[in-house]
């Protein structure tokens, strides 16, 4: 009987060569480098800020109304009074709102 052949060496010009061990990619995702950007902190609003903001957007509907009223009636004069009552104090409102009021005046 004889004996098969011997199979060459898978790498014959490279006899001392080991392929390398295969090792599995990590299963969880690294860190990353620096946390991502988050919004700013959102402001909480004072309950003061809060009644004052709701007053003065009070008194600049109600007067803003009064001059509606008092034009139609036919008293320009008071209407407008009205309009610059309500114009100012719908801006001191805008400002309480966004912080920049320097006073919260009631």
């Amino acid at each position: 009987m004889t004996t098969p052949p011997s199979e060459p060496p898978q790498w014959a010009a490279f006899p001392d060569y080991q392929p390398p061990a295969y090792t599995p990619p990590p299963t969880y995702a690294p860190p990353p480098e620096e946390p991502a950007p988050s919004r700013p902190p959102r402001v909480r609003i004072g309950p003061r800020r809060l009644i004052v903001g709701v007053l003065w957007g009070a008194i600049a509907l109600i007067c803003a109304a009064g001059a509606v009223g008092e034009f139609l009636v036919g008293i320009p004069g008071g209407g407008v009074l009205c309009v610059i009552i309500a114009v100012g104090s719908g801006w001191y409102d805008y400002r309480v709102w966004t912080r920049r009021s320097r006073r919260l005046i009631v």
